[in-house]
């Protein structure tokens, strides 16, 4: 087991009340509670959040600045719909 630090903390009603519920419910202490959501928080603070680009599928290039966002999302879109990808001008 981790070295642990009592630590004092000033809640409110509604807070505390919720906490005790929690444990209550898990058949644990408000403590495991505490240390679960903190640990849990933890957790999604260290993972990068995603690149809205790499969610979406649209760029491959890593070194994409938005420079070139409407020829690269045209050309996209043509691949995608099997459009022409001529320059009209």
């Amino acid at each position: 087991m981790a070295r642990m630090t009592r630590t004092q903390i000033t809640l409110e009603e509604d807070e505390y009340l919720f906490l005790k519920a929690q444990a209550a419910e898990r058949g644990t202490s408000l403590s495991s509670v505490i240390r679960g959501l903190v640990r849990a928080r933890m957790s999604d603070a260290a993972q990068p959040a995603a690149h809205i680009w790499d969610l979406a599928g649209l760029v491959p290039d890593s070194d994409f600045t938005g420079k070139d966002h409407d020829r690269i999302l045209a050309q996209t879109l043509a691949a995608e719909f099997g459009l022409d990808t001529e320059d009209p001008e």
